[in-house]
């Protein structure tokens, strides 16, 4: 199982589609009430406009020519509309409120242009009545009427432009979205850091102060054997207690990015040397073997890292193996390092109980968790791992025990005087 970065957590990913919905039905809201107050204030402000058949409806005939009922005259001078009955020559043979500019005779192609378009720039409509035809006019300036025309190839050409809106549209949602996701992760994030920043440096004053008294305590020879024994398990758990402090530290940092990489030139079989080293200094007689195989080809290897880092992530895993070593058994530690490709491998190996289904769920996990107890070191050795753009996988081995590689990208040395100054 590999480890390679890290995705949004569950709560982000729903955030983030939450954000998607409320976006696009804000936008669909906003869209529906701008169209809304348009055909609000059309309806509003549109004129009661007569139409020549309602005006047909009310003319009758009568001796030696037509009546229109005093209603209709009415409504015509309230609209300030004017209207004409042409018979089928095309004369002007009943008019209302007719202007002086309009004539009474007509050809055939004056009313089909009159039918589309204007009369004397006055808007007319027209309603053909047995052989006759009735013209309504309107003031001037009051209506827009053209014919509108449109090739198909440009409507086609609008349908295309339609969709690309479309699409545009979601692409500006899913930008908002991001960017508020963004914003609200980033919200989260500080506080989580300034939070486990507070409570480290809350505790770290009286930490101080119980570690120096205990120190002082465990000197003094005005104690009780059984005085000292407890002073010890004392001295002991603020020890533990400030580790966790500094990798609750460590472990927000590198999460965030925050933790400032001090790159330099380091040589993995050095580094590897000096911890098993150390660890075999401190251990008792017959609690710990260290087996330790670099090959040539990896003796001249240098990875660009943070030299503590390194230090630390293999420290994590010495202290985990002894740990969890078998009870009543010597600790055994297989320390594995060769070159493949580009890539500088070390392989950590221990004889012990290995990681339970649990464990390698947690790390296989990229969900946030509350991790066990025994995770939070290997979970700083992951973070690590990953900061210096490597790659880690943890395995339990067929012999007994647990397994974790570690791939750094490597480099070669290039002459003698280069591997001194490493």
């Amino acid at each position: 199982m590999r480890m390679y970065g890290k995705l949004p957590g569950i709560r982000s990913i729903l955030y983030f589609a939450a954000t998607v919905m409320a976006t696009a039905w804000l936008m669909i809201a906003l869209n529906v009430i701008f169209f809304g107050v348009i055909l609000y204030w059309y309806i509003q402000y549109q004129p009661d406009f007569i139409s020549g058949g309602e005006v047909m409806e009310a003319l009758t005939p009568a001796e030696g020519g037509y009546e229109l009922g005093s209603d209709m005259k009415e409504r015509l001078q309230r609209q300030n509309q004017w209207a004409m009955l042409l018979d089928e020559e095309g004369k002007a043979v009943w008019s209302f409120d007719k202007p002086e500019d309009v004539e009474d005779v007509y050809s055939r192609s004056d009313i089909a242009r009159m039918s589309r378009w204007y009369l004397k720039d006055y808007p007319v409509y027209l309603r053909v009545w047995d052989d006759c035809i009735m013209v309504v006019g309107q003031p001037k300036h009051t209506v827009w009427k053209y014919s509108v025309e449109f090739p198909e190839s440009w409507i086609k050409a609008v349908k295309r432009v339609i969709v690309w809106m479309i699409l545009l549209d979601f692409l500006w949602i899913l930008g908002l979205a991001f960017f508020f996701t963004r914003h609200w992760s980033k919200s989260r994030e500080q506080a989580r850091i300034e939070w486990v920043s507070g409570i480290s440096h809350d505790i770290r004053t009286p930490l101080s102060m119980v570690m120096g008294y205990s120190d002082e305590l465990l000197g003094s020879e005005n104690l009780t054997p059984r005085e000292r024994q407890q002073m010890a398990v004392v001295r002991h758990q603020s020890i533990v207690m400030k580790e966790l402090v500094e990798d609750l530290n460590l472990t927000s940092r590198l999460e965030y990015s925050m933790q400032p990489l001090r790159a330099e030139k380091v040589r993995p079989a050095t580094v590897i040397r000096e911890v098993a080293a150390a660890f075999l200094s401190d251990a008792g007689e017959g609690e710990l073997e260290v087996e330790v195989e670099v090959t040539a080809q990896a003796e001249r290897l240098w990875v660009s890292a943070d030299r503590k880092l390194l230090v630390r992530a293999l420290r994590n895993l010495f202290h985990n193996s002894l740990q969890h070593s078998q009870p009543e058994e010597t600790a055994v530690i297989w320390l594995r390092m060769w070159k493949e490709g580009r890539w500088c491998c070390i392989s950590f190996a221990d004889n012990g109980v290995g990681y339970s289904p649990e464990v390698l769920r947690q790390l296989q996990s990229r969900r946030k968790k509350r991790a066990a107890a025994n995770i939070r070191g290997l979970g700083i050795v992951c973070k690590i791992a990953l900061a210096h753009g490597g790659k880690i996988r943890f395995e339990n081995r067929r012999e007994g025990g647990s397994l974790c590689e570690i791939r750094l990208r490597a480099y070669e040395l290039k002459s003698r005087e280069n591997e001194k100054k490493i």
